[in-house]
């Protein structure tokens, strides 16, 4: 299990959609993000959370106008490269 925080500004994403052999909970404190998931988006603000199981392919943007910061908690482990 892996827990991080990140602090995303306003227009920005951590990285492109993506998908790994972990799941993922994204637990939002403040701000508000876009979750993609499959192909689909939705507007999670303060409180809310956001859960992609293992191989969907998922990512965030905050679309807001203020920092937003959220933590991810990682359950399992992917590979390790060869």
């Amino acid at each position: 299990m892996q827990l991080h925080e990140t602090t995303l500004l306003p227009g920005q994403m951590p990285h492109p959609a993506h998908h790994h052999v972990h799941t993922e909970f994204m637990l939002i404190r403040a701000g508000t993000v876009t979750f993609i998931l499959a192909g689909r988006s939705e507007q999670i603000g303060p409180g809310g959370v956001a859960y992609a199981a293992s191989g969907e392919l998922h990512g965030l943007k905050n679309n807001g106008a203020v920092p937003a910061n959220y933590f991810v908690l990682a359950i399992g482990s992917d590979p390790k490269p060869a």
